[in-house]
């Protein structure tokens, strides 16, 4: 388990290089995870760290969440870096000093057929889930059911899959079940994996490093380290110790550790001023 400026020191031969690539989760890694999730919001440190990283000539700052793009830019607000929403499948640029709520995110038109089944899903799963802590995200092609607040989650992890299959008996829509939440998604979408790798396809990072916290964020540290092992960068798969729970792909796959959200601003802020 790493301090962020110590971690900072490790990855001081990954920084040097060029193209450099920054990939990061929102909640859980730049945000501390709070019950409900509209109430989120990201460190100070973390946001100055990554608009100075933003404004360095080759180094590429993208923030990979499964919030919605629009959403993402708001709650973060770093001009300069690119919005990857829902798992990547919505990505758009913020400009320089441009404000949040001008980002203009594209979504893959060929999912948009889901679109209905995902609002009726939305619409009929709170009659069946007759819960206070039940959250409903709705993410155009695909849907998710927060339960964070649950008192119980394993009970309210069987009950909203429970529903969701009532909903959904034929299997139209992938399941994703991550920290405290089941995602509804089109299949074949793609996933953060599928969206670091395209971004390594595009850019060509000589270094790069992925942060996140959850389950889907290990699909991403994977392709991060198959791209290592065969040459084509170098870099590091840093988790992030939101909770004390951590989830297990994340352990399994993740390079290092860093303790908490704070940590993780620390380091990015150690980055930046190594930059410097």
């Amino acid at each position: 388990m790493f301090r962020g400026a110590e971690l900072a020191g490790r990855a001081a031969p990954t920084l040097a290089l060029r193209p450099l690539l920054i990939v990061a989760d929102f909640d859980g890694t730049l945000a501390d995870l709070v019950m409900d999730p509209w109430g989120a919001t990201v460190i100070p440190a973390a946001r100055r760290a990554l608009r100075r990283l933003a404004g360095l000539e080759r180094v590429h700052v993208v923030l990979l969440s499964g919030r919605t793009a629009p959403d993402l830019a708001l709650r973060v607000r770093v001009g300069g870096a690119r919005y990857l929403g829902n798992h990547g499948i919505e990505a758009g640029t913020l400009r320089r000093r441009g404000r949040a709520e001008s980002l203009h995110a594209a979504g893959d038109p060929a999912l948009a057929v889901y679109e209905p089944d995902a609002r009726r899903i939305a619409d009929a799963l709170p009659r069946l889930v007759r819960e206070p802590w039940l959250i409903v995200e709705r993410k155009g092609p695909a849907v998710a059911f927060h339960y964070r607040a649950a008192p119980d989650v394993a009970a309210a992890s069987t009950l909203v899959r429970a529903a969701v299959d009532a909903l959904d008996p034929v299997g139209r829509f992938a399941r994703f079940r991550g920290r405290r939440i089941l995602e509804l998604r089109p299949p074949g979408a793609g996933a953060k994996g599928d969206a670091v790798r395209a971004l390594v396809d595009e850019i060509g990072p000589a270094g790069a490093f992925v942060l996140g916290d959850d389950a889907s964020d290990a699909e991403a540290f994977r392709v991060l380290r198959e791209m290592r092992s065969v040459g084509r960068l170098d870099g590091l798969a840093i988790g992030v110790l939101a909770r004390q729970d951590l989830p297990e792909p994340v352990g399994e796959t993740a390079d290092v550790l860093l303790a908490s959200p704070s940590e993780c601003a620390r380091f990015l802020a150690s980055l930046a001023r190594r930059c410097a």
